[in-house]
Formats: structure tokens, C-alpha cells, sequence
């Protein structure tokens, strides 16, 4: 199409050939044609027109407060959409054929169509002007049918207004998570309990949007959903006619979490109206709906004590607590296993019946252990709290439109809700993203393939202790060593069969497998499959030591379906959570650097990110697991002022930026085509506002400057960006993760150097790879348990000069069996920090790349 006109009539037509030819409400009706041409901000005021078009004009201009205007055009073969933070894709092509190919056969079918039509919106800039170009078309259209449809639904209610009188409200529903499924004991566990949540979520969706066309969702994260609604103070409380219910009664019952968890629907009592109706954008009357607040409160989300009083009541003889849920009596009757109410057995055997339909992802934590039986559990948190607000101090404000020219004042971006919205889409993307890159060869990749073992207990009577869909612990028990037994998971798939859900490469070195089979996955499992022969006695998994029965081994095949080595929990605007293999940790954690710094880098001093690694054996209890990488990640960003150290240098396409501290940044200068200045978005917080800096504004008191005019003995203002890991030799450790409030560090003395800038995640890299060439194994410990000895025998501080001589004294007279590297002094610093003792911990104690096939005392 030639231009944006073309664009509305071919629509219009589609519209009108697939759906509706007209729309009728409240006795007035409309074209689609007229309706999608003429429903532009121009039409608000035009009496002669239809209120309907008018309505969709007032909505059009509410949503579109960041159209600031601006001359950055973009060539029509090199047209690209840009991120929030200023980081663009590759160049758009083929809109148009996506637009003409999208199934508008289906308009019928809501879901399937908005589908197909989020796919094209998402690849479309809202504007392909920059730096408007960030906003894609998707967030803003889907602002302006969320006001649309809401504004409807206030008219039919109530009554028509005036275009300019239209205002609108949040409905949010929240929770908090943590209790409810953070205390799981098992993957499959925690995951019916969030299906559970968010299936009660959808249940509202449906009703708000498709069964009473009220509102639309604009935001949903682990705790909870916010919909956008009609300004009707009342709306709660009105009343469908047909069943007498109010709409706050009608959400409980979609909800339906049977009283384990009381969400009360809040309508917020802020109404706001988005840009001001009578002018164009404007700081001060714009109203931006005030979702920051909303999803910053915390909630409790008790459970309803009458209905949990009524299930004791009703329960028959003495039963024991539920373990899923804590609330309900436990049950003998569909219970997969003791301890399980039958509510909360029937959804935990069905998450477990879908997983074993599929089998293209797991959701067992054995198989995900590394060959030393270690699994990493991966946690990360963008803070957004400062780019959510709406008023001058939230970062929105930090980025430009138009600079300073020396004449005319910097513009700064609007936080248009378009923007807002955004950015949360932006950041839970790029953590989908982390979710499917996991399965790169590279970074943790596939497993392939599974064991399936079929056979026959020795009495029928045992079988009524299996149940079909349920994991068990097994022990093999060979024909030939009858006393040598071999621990493993297995999963009864119905049919005489079960499939081992364990590392086979583990498997195979506790049956002994030479060194060179060990090399690969598919050779371990060729290894153990042949000498899978004899008995598995079976085990209780919820009763230590109670045995079901001995099943008899007649046939073990491979399953060649391949598989992904990682379970995915939580992939949210903020927050990310997954576990992979112990021995894969750092190449994820050096991935979501690498990711980070590339669409993240231009405002990373202002968008910080935390990431965590909780190491454990595979057998710890998953709620300690997350008990502790929930603790690392409610450690705040914290800002801290930075020292120039030198002016900073344009490389290419990067800006050099040296701080006094030893960091060094490269921010990218340049938009996505390597030729455009990017002097909108890799702007600093000044301490203070230094003369002489021509890119230098002011937001709210603060002033900013490009990253290209910092010069030395400038004072910046970053918010840190860190990591921390921790290994779980226990389940009481996790409470060591414990951080000061006013530093952020760690209590303990040990640790008290962690968390570490993100920065820093390649010092640990480089130092470990000098010393693991340098020196042997044994030679390192020597090395590192010397300085920490004598660290803790003389109490002194690390800038001592004492400790400081004896430090350089130990690492210049070691042993470096390829002479002294070129990095001593940076080695020296680290063991005078204590950091290279944590490198050491990390690499040769948890990671244990010392010794990839080491047999640990105690893992079996």
C-alpha cells in the first residue's frame, strides 16, 4: 500500500466482506467502512457524525499521548521497529502481504483471529518516524479498542456523554503468588498450582471481555490481572437481571479457587481520561492510568477460614493436613498418594497425564541434573519500578524525543500508558525469549533419549499400589549383584511400564560405565538400557523406606523423542525462574548478560538487572529452592555514584565509557542501522549539572547527558545491576541468603563480598580460566586456603597492609606451571577481596570442573 488510507479501505473492506457490514447499538448504526476511516481524533468534535466514530476518535487521541512529533525518518527499504530502550530489529518486510494473509475467515473466533493478528501488529511500528518508532502497533491499537470497548459499554449503561467526557478505570485482581505455589514440593505440583491460578484468571478474562464486553486485560503477571473498564464508581456492584448477581460476585465464581485462596476485585477509585481531551499532549493535564501503584501493592490472599472450617467438619475419621495445599484434609479415596486431598490429586495426576502425552519438555528435576546429580536453579528481576510511573521522576522521562539545540529546549518522551504497556511487554519478552534460547545446543540444549522398561510385578496385590501417572523411586537390582542396588526415578505410564525420569548419564556411572561412554548422552543411555536387567523394587516416594513390590525387568527401549533439559517456572515482565543443569548455570547466566547488554545496554545504568543461581543436589525440596532465589531477588536495586575516569571515546558503533571502580561499558551509540546517531536513549544521570555539555537537559531537577559528552571526573548515577549464587547443602542454607538492607551485601562474613556487579560475571570467567591453566587442582586449594586461613586467624581488613604483602607474596611464589600470567595484579585484588576464593567455589566445588564424573558421598 502507498499510504496509511490504503491501508483503512482495504481493512474496512475485509471487515465488511468477512464480519459485519454495519454495527448497530442504541438505535444508531454505522459502516465499518465509515467507522475505521473517519474514527480519527479530528472527529470529536464533529456533531454531524455518528457518536460512535466520535467515541473511537476520543479514544484514538486518549491512547495517543507519545506522537510528540519529530523529523527522524526512515528509508522505505530500511524501516526498522525499535524497542523501549532504543534497541531495533532487523528491517520490517512483507506488512503488507502479512496483512492481507491474516484469516479474516475467522472474525467469528476471537481468539484464533486476535492470534494471527497480535503476530502482524507486533512486526509494525505504531510510527516509523524515530525515535516514535518504539511503540509497535499491536500496544497502541490495543489501547485504543480497550478504551473503545469499554466506552461502548459505559453508554449502553448508563447512557451516552460527551467524546470529552469519556473517562476510564483499573480493575485489578491480585494476589500473591509466593504462598500459593512457591511452597510446592514438586514440579508437577507447582505447576497444577499455577495452571490453577491462572486458569481462575482466564475464567475473568472470558466473563469481562467476551460475556459481558465490559473491558479488556492490558496486564497480567504471577500475581494477578488488571483490566481496563468503564468510569462507572458503581460497576461492581450492578447487577445482571437474568441470575441477580452483582459482577464482583460473578468474578469470585469464575476465580473458583474453592475458598484456598479470597480474591476481592478492586475497582480503583482514580479515574483518568489519558491525553488531555481539550489540546494536544500535554505534562500537566494528561491523566496515564496509574498501573505502577496497583501492581506494586502487596496482597495476603488468605483463604475464606468458614470454608476450610467446613471441610474439617465434614471430613471423616482423623485425616492429615493436605501437602499441597496446607488447608484441606488429606484422603485415601482418589489421593495419588497420602498426604494429598482428592481435590488437589485429581489436578496434580492431570499435569503429570499432559506431560506424559508430550514429552517434548520435563518436568522432573532428575533428568535435569547434571551428570553429578547437581541442578541449578536460575532466577532474574529487571527492576521496572521507575519506568512504570507516570509522573517526571519515572524514566520514561530520561529518554529524548528531540535534543537540546542550543535554541530550543530537549523534549522528552511521554509515559503514555502505549509506553508503559511496552515496556512490560518488551521485558517479558526478552525473558520468553531466555526460555527458548535455553534450548540452544550451546546453552543447555536437548536430551534424547528416555528409557522405557517393561515387566511385571511378582503379585497382583502390588499393583494396587501403583497408580497410573505417578513417580516412584526404583532400585535396580541386577541378576548377576543381587546386593549392589541402584537408585533411580521412574514414572508409571499405565500398561506394565515405566519410564526412568533420571540423568542416564548419572545412571550410568553408578552402573560403573567406562569413561569414553560417559562422553555423550545418547552412548549413556545405549549403556544403561543394555544393562538395565533383573529387578526394580519400588518405592513409596512420600514414605521413606516403605516398599511396593519388585517388578521384574523382561524389556527396556528407547524412547527416541528428544527433549528439553531445563523446567521453565516463571517467565513475567519482571521476573524469570527456571532450573537447568547444575553444570549448564553459567552459560545461561552469561547468555542473559550477553542478551541484556545488546537490547538493554543503552539504558542498563538506569534498567537494572538481578540474576541468582541456587546450586543444590536434585533431591533438595523444590520450596527451598525457590525459598532461596526468591530471597536473592528481593535484594532491591540500590544506586550508587560512579567516578569517570576518562573522557569517553566513540569505538564504531560503541561509546567507551571507564569508570574509576575498573568498569569498563560499551553503550551502542547507533540505532539498528550501524549509520543513525542515537541521540535519544544511552543518556546518564548527572551528579550535578557541569557547563560546557551540549546534549545536557533537565528532567524534574536532574539533569542528563549523552553518554558521548561524559568526560572525566564527571559523577554518574547508576542503578547496579548483580548476581549471586548459593549451594544448597542443605535446606536450612537458604537462610543465609540473607543481605544487608543499607549495602545490599551479604551478612555473613564468608560472603560478605556477594552479590557481585553483573560486570563481574567476567572476571569470574577469566580468572578461573588463568588459574585452572595455571595451576593444578590441588595447587589452587593450597593457594586459596592459605590467604582465607590466615584472612581468618588475623582478623584484618583487606586493605591491610600486612594482609595486602602477604596475599602478593602467596600468588607471586605459586607454582604457575606456564610462568606468571599477565594479569597478577588483577589476581591479587581478587584474593585480597576474597573474590577469587568465591571463583574457586563456584568453579571447583559446585560446578566441579575439576572433575566432570566425580562420585560424590552421599548423591546416591
Amino acid at each position: 500500500f502507498k499510504n496509511r488510507n490504503d491501508y483503512k479501505i482495504y481493512f474496512s473492506y475485509l471487515l465488511e466482506k468477512y464480519a459485519l457490514e454495519r454495527i448497530d447499538i442504541a438505535r444508531k448504526s454505522t459502516s465499518m467502512k465509515d467507522l475505521i476511516e473517519l474514527g480519527v481524533p479530528g472527529a470529536i468534535r464533529d456533531t454531524n457524525k455518528d457518536w460512535l466514530i466520535r467515541y473511537l476518535g476520543r479514544c484514538h487521541a486518549s491512547a495517543h499521548i507519545e506522537k510528540e512529533g519529530n523529523d527522524g525518518k526512515q528509508t522505505l527499504t530500511d524501516t526498522r521497529l525499535s524497542g523501549p530502550f532504543g534497541f531495533e530489529t532487523m528491517p520490517l518486510r512483507d506488512l503488507t502481504n502479512s496483512l492481507k494473509n491474516l484469516p479474516y475467515h475467522q472474525l467469528d473466533n476471537r481468539s484464533e483471529f486476535l492470534k494471527a493478528l497480535k503476530m502482524v501488529f507486533k512486526n509494525a511500528p505504531g510510527d516509523t518516524r524515530r525515535p516514535i518508532n518504539e511503540v509497535d502497533l499491536w500496544d497502541w491499537s490495543s489501547i485504543v479498542a480497550d478504551l473503545y470497548k469499554s466506552s461502548i459499554a459505559k453508554a449502553l449503561l448508563i447512557g451516552i456523554q460527551e467524546p470529552d467526557d469519556l473517562k476510564w478505570r483499573l480493575l485489578s485482581l491480585r494476589f500473591n503468588s509466593e504462598i500459593v505455589w512457591r511452597s510446592a514440593l514438586s514440579i508437577p505440583i507447582m505447576s497444577a498450582r499455577k495452571n490453577w491460578l491462572m486458569k481462575g484468571l482466564n475464567n475473568v478474562q472470558i466473563l469481562l471481555e467476551e460475556d459481558y464486553h465490559i473491558g479488556n486485560e492490558v496486564y497480567r503477571d504471577e500475581n494477578g490481572s488488571i483490566f481496563v473498564v468503564p468510569d462507572i464508581p458503581d460497576l461492581l456492584d450492578l447487577k445482571d437481571s437474568s441470575n441477580g448477581k452483582s459482577l464482583s460476585d460473578m468474578i469470585s465464581e469464575k476465580l473458583d479457587y474453592g475458598g484456598e485462596v479470597v480474591i476481592t476485585p478492586v475497582l480503583d477509585s482514580r479515574n483518568w481520561w489519558g491525553q488531555n481531551p481539550r489540546g494536544r499532549p500535554d505534562p500537566i493535564a494528561d491523566e496515564i492510568p496509574p498501573i505502577a501503584d496497583l501492581i506494586s501493592i502487596e496482597h495476603n490472599s488468605p483463604a475464606d477460614a468458614s470454608i476450610v472450617q467446613s471441610w474439617w467438619k465434614n471430613a471423616s475419621g482423623n485425616p492429615e493436613i493436605c501437602t499441597i495445599s496446607s488447608l484441606r484434609p488429606s484422603s485415601w479415596g482418589k489421593g495419588a498418594r497420602k498426604g494429598i486431598s482428592d481435590y488437589w490429586a485429581d489436578r496434580v495426576v492431570g499435569r503429570a497425564r499432559e506431560w506424559f502425552d508430550h514429552q517434548d519438555t520435563t518436568i522432573w528435576i532428575d533428568e535435569v541434573a547434571d551428570i553429578n546429580g547437581r541442578i541449578c536453579l536460575m532466577v532474574g528481576r529487571m527492576d521496572l519500578s521507575d519506568w512504570l510511573l507516570p509522573d517526571p521522576d519515572g524514566h520514561i522521562r530520561s529518554l529524548l524525543v528531540k535534543p537540546p539545540d542550543g535554541t530550543n529546549d530537549a523534549i522528552t518522551k511521554t509515559p503514555s500508558f502505549a509506553r508503559i504497556r511496552r515496556i512490560w511487554e518488551t521485558t517479558r519478552a526478552f525473558w520468553l525469549d531466555i526460555e527458548k534460547d535455553i534450548e540452544r545446543p550451546e546453552i543447555v540444549g536437548y536430551a534424547v533419549p528416555r528409557l522405557k522398561i517393561v515387566g511385571n510385578f511378582g503379585s497382583e496385590t502390588e499393583w494396587k499400589f501403583v497408580r497410573e501417572f505417578n513417580a516412584y523411586e526404583a532400585e535396580v537390582v541386577p541378576r548377576d549383584q543381587p546386593s549392589s542396588g541402584i537408585r533411580l526415578s521412574v514414572f508409571y505410564a499405565g500398561n506394565n511400564s515405566f519410564v526412568v525420569i533420571d540423568n542416564l548419564q548419572r545412571l550410568a556411572i553408578k552402573m560403573d560405565a567406562p569413561s569414553e561412554i560417559l562422553k555423550t548422552y545418547d552412548a549413556s543411555a545405549e549403556y544403561v538400557e543394555t544393562h538395565l536387567k533383573g529387578k526394580l523394587i519400588i518405592y513409596d516416594q512420600e514414605i521413606i523406606g516403605k516398599k511396593i513390590g519388585e517388578f521384574s525387568i523382561s524389556n527396556v527401549m528407547a524412547e527416541p523423542k528428544p527433549y528439553v533439559k531445563a523446567v521453565q517456572i516463571l517467565s513475567e515482565p519482571s521476573t524469570f525462574m527456571a532450573i537447568v543443569p547444575a553444570s549448564k548455570a553459567m552459560n545461561v547466566a552469561k547468555h542473559i548478560q550477553e542478551k541484556y547488554d545488546r537490547e538493554m545496554g543503552k539504558v542498563k545504568n538506569r534498567l537494572p538487572i538481578t540474576l541468582g543461581m541456587i546450586f543444590a543436589k536434585s533431591h533438595m525440596p523444590l520450596a527451598a529452592l525457590i525459598d532461596a532465589g526468591t530471597r536473592m531477588l528481593n535484594n532491591h536495586s540500590r544506586e550508587e555514584k560512579w567516578f569517570i575516569y576518562e573522557d569517553a571515546q566513540i569505538v564504531g558503533s560503541d561509546c567507551i565509557i571507564c569508570f574509576e571502580n575498573g568498569i569498563k561499558w560499551q553503550i551502542p551509540v547507533k540505532m539498528g542501522d550501524g549509520k543513525t546517531d542515537d541521540v535519544w536513549y544511552p543518556n546518564f544521570y548527572l551528579d550535578g549539572c557541569p557547563k560546557g555539555r551540549t546534549t545536557m537537559f533537565q528532567v524534574n531537577k536532574n539533569c542528563l547527558v549523552h553518554a558521548k559528552e561524559l568526560k572525566k571526573g564527571d559523577v554518574v548515577k547508576i542503578c547496579l545491576s548483580r548476581f549471586d549464587f548459593e549451594f544448597l547443602d542443605s535446606a536450612s542454607r537458604r537462610f543465609e541468603v540473607s543481605y544487608d538492607e543499607e549495602s545490599g551485601k551479604r551478612r555473613d562474613k564468608i560472603r560478605g563480598q556477594r552479590p557481585y556487579l553483573l560486570d563481574e560475571l567476567d572476571d569470574f570467567e577469566r580468572l578461573w580460566k588463568t588459574i585452572s591453566e595455571g595451576l593444578s587442582s590441588s595447587q589452587i586449594k593450597e593457594t586459596v586456603g592459605l590467604i582465607e586461613t590466615k584472612r581468618e586467624e588475623w582478623m584484618l581488613k583487606t586493605d591491610d597492609p600486612v594482609f595486602k604483602n602477604f596475599v602478593h607474596n602467596v600468588i607471586q611464589n605459586a607454582n604457575w606451571m606456564h610462568g606468571k600470567p599477565d594479569n597478577m595484579i588483577e589476581l591479587e585484588k581478587a584474593a585480597l577481596s576474597g573474590k577469587l576464593r568465591d571463583i574457586v567455589e563456584l568453579y571447583m566445588n559446585i560446578l566441579k570442573l575439576n572433575d566432570q564424573v566425580e562420585k560424590m558421598e552421599g548423591d546416591e
